[in-house]
């Protein structure tokens, strides 16, 4: 479980990562924040459990019934070695036995145990106790007091040189029940169980990777569409999947496609659009890592109905091969600042009622910066007729 919270962790940190990288600034900051401490505290509960492995933790009910059933035998400590781990600053220590039973042939066992002063000096090597075989067949063994015993003679019982007992036998896995049987990991932690293991652990990424990216969905789709256009994972908003992804998504919150005025650039795209089919309040939306956001009105406002047009009035398609067309052979650098504009032409006839206001075709700008010098562009709402200013 433990180890399954931690690949979690885990999925957790990669979908934020991903979130970052193709959503909304800060999109998948959550799922590191949570993925990190996620990992850390399974990672360190992990590691506290790989220390301890092989720490007995022995159920007084195994103790009883091993005694009622009469599998008892005395032990000699052996050897205690400080494994130089320390737990709530108590040693962990390493304590190798040669048991006796009362019926049978006597064994070496090991086990651990976090041992206080006290109870390391009554296991000094040489000392013989009466102990609980806990399971038949098991090397797994308890310390009991002498007057755990039913017949106070097991005591004078004697217990074989550590040469006639044979090799150590390391109890398996896993604590005893009352039953006899042994508590097990829900997989196991052999070789034999590794492809599963394997593919649980990838699961639980995936679980985690899934919590991240659900709710940005509309994000990874971008992400996926434009990987197979363009070959990134990062759209160019300037482009397509994205430009025709972000005006559906505009079109399908404020229901309709007019717009004032659209400012394309390579993450983002900024669109001045009223709020409604009916008015002249505008508000002015912003579409990043597949997320459209209303960030309030306008900073201008239009005067007139005429000053809106329809998104259909545009090849959108062709207004970045057109800027191409005039930024060939300039550094990515370059190309990647550029902006282009789109809104009606202003009204140029000092007679005219409706004089700078912007009611003429549409028209789009774009300007390069270079290094020594910047120029400005204009086309048509096309992508044609490219002028230099």
């Amino acid at each position: 479980m433990i180890r399954a919270i931690f690949f979690i962790g885990i999925g957790l940190i990669l979908g934020g990562i991903a979130g970052d990288y193709i959503g909304a600034p800060g999109a998948g900051a959550w799922g590191l924040g949570v993925g990190i401490s996620v990992s850390v505290t399974a990672l360190v509960f992990w590691m506290i459990s790989l220390v301890t492995r092989g720490v007995r933790i022995v159920n007084p009910e195994v103790v009883k019934a091993a005694v009622q059933a009469g599998r008892v035998g005395m032990a000699r400590v052996d050897n205690v070695q400080d494994t130089g781990t320390r737990i709530n600053d108590q040693p962990l220590c390493k304590v190798e036995l040669t048991v006796q039973p009362q019926h049978g042939q006597a064994y070496r066992t090991m086990f651990r145990e976090v041992l206080v002063f006290e109870k390391r000096m009554l296991l000094a090597p040489g000392t013989t106790l009466p102990v609980a075989i806990l399971a038949e067949g098991e090397p797994d063994i308890s310390f009991l007091k002498p007057e755990d015993l039913r017949d106070p003679r097991l005591q004078n019982l004697p217990v074989p040189s550590v040469a006639s007992a044979g090799e150590i036998r390391v109890p398996k896995s896993g604590n005893l029940r009352p039953n006899g049987k042994r508590t097990r990991p829900l997989l196991g932690t052999s070789k034999r169980w590794l492809p599963l293991r394997a593919v649980v652990y990838l699961v639980m990424i995936c679980v985690g990777l899934t919590a991240v990216l659900l709710p940005m969905r509309d994000a990874v789709q971008l992400s996926v569409e434009s990987k197979k256009a363009t070959g990134s994972w990062v759209a160019d908003m300037r482009t397509e999947p994205g430009l025709s992804t972000a005006l559906a998504k505009l079109e399908e919150q404020i229901g309709h496609d007019k717009v004032q005025s659209v400012a394309l650039y390579k993450d983002y795209i900024f669109i001045d659009a009223p709020i409604g089919p009916d008015t002249l309040n505008t508000d002015t939306w912003q579409y990043r890592g597949g997320k459209m956001t209303d960030t309030g009105p306008a900073s201008t406002q239009p005067k007139s109905e005429k000053e809106f047009f329809k998104t259909s009035d545009v090849k959108w398609q062709s207004l970045w091969p057109a800027v191409q067309s005039v930024t060939s052979g300039l550094d990515q650098e370059i190309t990647d600042d550029i902006t282009i504009s789109l809104e009606r032409d202003t009204d140029s006839d000092v007679h005219s009622e409706t004089f700078m206001h912007n009611i003429e075709d549409v028209i789009a700008r774009f300007s390069i910066s270079e290094p020594y010098s910047s120029s400005s562009y204009t086309m048509d709402g096309q992508g044609e007729n490219i002028t230099k200013n």
